[in-house]
């Protein structure tokens, strides 16, 4: 009788343990805005989500670009080079973060999720404030933080479902280096939004497209009272071979 009792609290255990595991929701974020980076990444985090068995990483190829104005006229800025094979070009534009949370699990086609993340962006990028100004490097640190919900369309039993996500985040700088010198005072904090749509699943394969937009300038005071805005749109391409239809 003991035996029983034991095997049957056994196996509530594991029913609740399972439970508590699908509607776990975690992810890992790699973004890089260099073909090589790109690649490269993309095969590691392919590995990583095979060897776990899980779908751990989502990776996506970023692409920033600024929107504002100087005390003259409009702020010129250039990228590094893409397919750059330096430093500054591998990590040009690159992030790295995570996110924690609970999704449902329900049999219907309506299911949501509520999650907590921080991610880590750097940004290098060359700008011109003022028409008598040579183009100088810009180098911008920030960490993001914040709280998104997400609604999946698509049964747990299909093998392909959308998944829409929004988020509000709040940005504060970690450290610059650029034409304004070397302290993060002279860069602003505030709020940022986030916006996806991913179709994933069962499948080999996570494709969607994303955008951040910053809510605030990037610089706090500056002698030519540059109002510089930073946006972020992206395409997520994510590897996972081998999963199988078992996976939570």
């Amino acid at each position: 009788m003991n035996k029983k009792l034991f095997l049957s609290i056994l196996l509530l255990a594991v029913c609740f343990a399972g439970q508590a595991q699908r509607n776990f929701y975690h992810r890992l974020d790699v973004g890089s805005s260099n073909i090589y980076s790109f690649v490269v990444s993309n095969l590691g985090t392919a590995l990583l989500n095979y060897a776990t068995h899980d779908m751990l990483f989502d990776n996506s190829f970023t692409y920033s670009f600024f929107s504002g104005e100087g005390y003259v006229n409009e702020v010129s800025t250039k990228r590094y080079d893409l397919m750059g094979i330096t430093m500054r070009d591998l990590f040009n534009d690159a992030y790295f973060g995570t996110k924690l949370g609970y999704q449902s699990d329900n049999m219907g086609f309506v299911n949501w999720g509520i999650y907590g993340s921080a991610h880590y962006k750097i940004n290098q990028f060359k700008a011109k404030f003022m028409p008598e100004m040579d183009y100088e490097r810009e180098r911008l640190h920030y960490m993001k933080t914040g709280v998104g919900l997400m609604l999946t369309l698509g049964s747990i039993e299909h093998k392909t479902r959308v998944q829409i996500e929004a988020a509000l985040r709040y940005d504060f700088p970690l450290g610059y280096a650029g034409v304004y010198g070397a302290s993060k005072d002279m860069l602003e904090s505030g709020l940022s939004s986030h916006y996806a749509i991913k179709v994933a699943g069962f499948t080999w394969l996570s494709v969607g497209v994303y955008a951040d937009i910053n809510h605030y300038n990037l610089y706090n005071v500056t002698v030519d009272k540059a109002n510089l805005k930073m946006y972020n749109i992206g395409i997520t391409f994510t590897i996972t071979p081998k999963r199988g239809e078992d996976w939570l």
